[in-house]
């Protein structure tokens, strides 16, 4: 498992002028069963993303086609590589 911080590169309005594509590629990402959870961080500055992938370079790749990366407004890092010991009921299969 893997934790990424988004870091937004542009003002929040240009951020947002993105987010419905954005928000189209996150529940792809979702849908794959990749990505854990996801949300803007409190700040409003960026994001968190909790991401099940093989491999920290197969973890970032994930974001290759993300509208957000596409338009310049976000740069990606990976912010923790771990391994779950405990779940909440229904995530056991991350463990």
């Amino acid at each position: 498992m893997f934790v990424i911080f988004g870091n937004y590169t542009a003002p929040i309005e240009e951020v947002d002028s993105h987010r419905e594509e954005h928000l189209k590629f996150i529940g792809g990402l979702v849908a794959s069963g990749n990505l854990v959870a996801s949300g803007r961080r409190a700040e409003g500055d960026g994001s968190a993303l909790v991401l099940s992938a093989g491999s920290r370079e197969e973890a970032l790749a994930l974001f290759s086609e993300d509208p957000y990366l596409l338009a310049g407004v976000v740069e990606y890092e990976l912010a923790a590589e771990f391994k779950p010991g405990a779940v909440a009921p229904g995530l056991e299969s991350f463990s």
